[in-house]
């Protein structure tokens, strides 16, 4: 993966966001290299009034030591539901080569659902993509930043329960074993650690996507995003604030 990623560059309007790269981060905003950056980090950096803060907070799995000591963290829950997918033949999985339109045929609906913000198929594209198949059907997906050497996970998404306890069953153990493969992907290659991504502890709408990425031995630690905008997107933030009042 290119870091940063490139999201939108138009005329007079470029954006870009950078994963777990400090110093990358720090020499965009000094060099003002584009309108709109966006820097996901673990540290609190040396950053001027101009850029805004987020302190959150993630879970990070780390990936040293072999493999079976990493699946030794995981817990009971975790660890015999993805076990039961070795032995069963509905399931499949893989890393690439995916068929995009249905990646993303699967995302939309998702996040139309929790009422998050649905972005375009091209923010998933640049990503390290796992997908889980049940009877040739795709039911689940995470899409993953790759900054070696650190992994962050960007999206986890699977096919709709509509409160069907069996499809949520099925979703939930290929969610689990896409956790597994993505960690055995990352130890196998030498990453450092997979980022589960902004676990909010004090939202009770999130808890169970919290206690999801809560449940692989990762640690809690500290997470910033540092946000840059020069004087476009500045007017364009302002502009919109106001119309709205």
């Amino acid at each position: 993966m290119e870091n940063p990623i490139v999201e939108r560059k138009y005329i007079f309007f470029s954006s870009a966001r950078v994963i777990l790269n400090d110093n990358l981060f720090l020499s965009l905003v000094k060099k003002k290299a584009y309108s709109y950056i966006v820097g996901v980090s673990h540290k609190k950096l040396p950053v001027g009034p101009d850029i805004k803060i987020k302190h959150k907070k993630t879970i990070n799995i780390y990936l040293n030591g072999t493999f079976d000591d990493i699946f030794k963290k995981f817990n009971d829950t975790s660890r015999n539901e993805i076990r039961k997918t070795f032995n069963m033949k509905e399931y499949f999985f893989k890393q690439g080569d995916v068929d995009m339109d249905a990646v993303y045929a699967l995302y939309k609906p998702h996040r139309i659902e929790k009422k998050l913000e649905v972005r375009r198929k091209s923010f998933l594209a640049p990503c390290l993509i796992f997908t889980a198949y049940y009877n040739n059907e795709l039911i689940s997906v995470i899409t993953c930043y790759d900054a070696k050497p650190y992994l962050r996970i960007q999206n986890i998404f699977s096919k709709l329960s509509n409160d069907d306890k069996e499809i949520r069953r099925i979703t939930g153990y290929a969610s689990r074993r896409l956790v597994y493969e993505l960690c055995k992907y990352g130890n196998q290659r030498g990453y450092i650690l997979l980022d589960m991504a902004s676990a909010n502890f004090t939202d009770p709408g999130k808890a169970g996507i919290t206690q999801f990425k809560n449940s692989f031995g990762g640690r809690i630690e500290d997470e910033y995003i540092y946000t840059y905008r020069n004087t476009i997107p500045r007017i364009l933030g302002n502009l919109k604030t106001w119309i709205k009042r």
